[in-house]
């Protein structure tokens, strides 16, 4: 399977975790277009990578770079899943935000 084929993968694996939203779709051109992240839904801005290593790092930069894109009035919460090459994913958001989620 190639590295593309993975992450289509994954960003599908992803979409299907939010089948009752109806907003919830992939992004035009996996996020190359003008959308945010790879999967886009009524409450979040996701972005997915598939890694070829078992241990996975989330830069500042990687970080900020889909923070930079972030609509300044958007309620929406920006998150990063990984998957790592033993096929484990990862969620990845800043706690602000999780422990606003569960407090709802």
């Amino acid at each position: 399977m190639t590295n593309r084929e993975k992450g289509t993968e994954l960003e599908n694996w992803v979409l299907e975790q939010f089948k009752n939203d109806k907003l919830a779709r992939l992004s035009r051109a996996s996020g190359g277009s003008n959308d945010i992240g790879d999967v886009v839904c009524s409450d979040y801005f996701i972005e997915c990578k598939n890694w070829n290593k078992k241990n996975v790092n989330l830069s500042m930069k990687t970080w900020n770079h889909l923070i930079n894109q972030l609509p300044i009035s958007t309620t929406k919460i920006p998150i990063y899943v990984y998957k790592n090459n033993e096929g484990k994913r990862f969620v990845v958001l800043s706690a602000e935000d999780f422990f606003r989620k569960i407090k709802e």
